[in-house]
């Protein structure tokens, strides 16, 4: 099922979008609701939805800000009153921009659009993204030296020595990252094969197992059994 979520600071106006929708497009799950920028953002991040319509001018953070930040995949339709950022949303590559007030027969045209075009092909990660309080902060994932598992998040270790916990599974991010260079070496543990400083094969428990160094962590990391092929000849 396709998902959505819906942000004005508008409530009636929002409201009426969610109406709208729910004639025009009744498959159409709206997982969330959004009254404001920055409470779009968290949604945005937590629940990665297929499909985001946004007002332009809110509070917190505005509809041109979030198209920046909204995970890949994500959709991005605008509604908003302010035809000058027109040019602006489709630079952002949205799939339709609607002027308020929205009629039904425009928005089943933007509804068909998106059944025709389908799902966005996801693009590779280029920045991970945190929250601490209010405060955003961001990690070019080149930079990352390693990712590890921590139930539900993940935390991100650079090379420099940040260090971000991220409220997505590992397992959500790895299907988002370049595979040729963020190498998975343990159920919970993938490294940035860049960030590799040397691979080390201890063999004093007669095991002969394989540790990986990184640059930037203090510590080396174990290469489970099942992931020691992509070590072969090191």
């Amino acid at each position: 099922m396709t998902t959505a979520l819906l942000a004005d600071d508008e409530p009636q106006l929002l409201d009426e979008l969610q109406q709208l929708l729910a004639e025009a497009w009744p498959e159409l799950d709206i997982v969330a609701l959004a009254r404001n920028g920055t409470e779009a953002r968290r949604l945005l991040d937590e629940l990665r939805p297929d499909i985001a319509f946004l007002d332009i001018r809110m509070p917190g953070i505005d509809g041109l800000g979030l198209a920046q930040l909204a995970p890949a995949g994500t959709r991005l339709v605008f509604v908003t009153a302010h035809a000058e950022h027109a040019l602006a949303a489709f630079e952002r590559a949205a799939v339709d921009y609607l002027h308020k007030p929205v009629t039904p027969a425009r928005l089943a045209a933007t509804v068909q659009r998106l059944q025709q075009q389908g799902p966005a092909a996801p693009e590779k990660l280029r920045f991970l993204q945190a929250w601490t309080g209010n405060t955003m902060k961001l990690m070019d994932v080149e930079h990352i030296a390693a990712l590890r598992s921590e139930l539900r998040h993940t935390r991100a270790l650079s090379q420099s020595g940040e260090n971000l916990l991220l409220r997505t599974a590992l397992g959500e991010l790895m299907e988002q990252l370049d595979p040729q260079l963020f190498w998975q070496i343990h159920r919970g543990s993938v490294v940035n094969a860049r960030a590799i400083e040397r691979v080390e094969r201890r063999v004093d428990d007669g095991g002969g197992e394989l540790w990986v160094h990184l640059r930037g962590l203090p510590q080396a990391l174990p290469v489970s059994r099942a992931h020691r092929g992509r070590f072969k000849g090191m």
